[in-house]
């Protein structure tokens, strides 16, 4: 099977950044630890975005990309009980829904 590309763009409220980071930190950081390990994961990674188009006033954006493994590695993340649990928790510091993209990759150039 293919692996899956997702990027989510979270909109977390700027005065509760490091709340949100230190949960992140402390909850699902161990997860992607445990998938990365299993290969589930093929990348991982949470960035702090310094401009973002999506990003209105009182707002912190982060961009959470993650390759995995195929599409079932995918849905096996979503439907993780401590992710469930993780993802009730981050969803008080987002004033707004994330914006969601996921699909396949069509060109990729990396440095060698």
């Amino acid at each position: 099977m293919a692996r899956e590309y997702t990027t989510i763009v979270l909109h977390i409220a700027a005065d509760r950044t490091k709340e949100f980071e230190e949960l992140f930190e402390s909850d699902e950081l161990k997860r992607w630890e445990d998938y990365t390990a299993r290969g589930r994961f093929v990348e991982a990674r949470l960035i702090r975005c310094r401009y973002s188009a999506l990003q209105p006033e009182g707002v912190q954006d982060y961009v959470l990309q993650v390759v995995t493994a195929d599409e079932h590695a995918h849905h096996e993340h979503d439907e993780d009980p401590g992710f469930k649990d993780y993802n009730q928790r981050a969803d008080a510091f987002q004033p707004e829904e994330p914006t969601v993209t996921f699909g396949d990759l069509v060109f990729e150039r990396k440095a060698t």
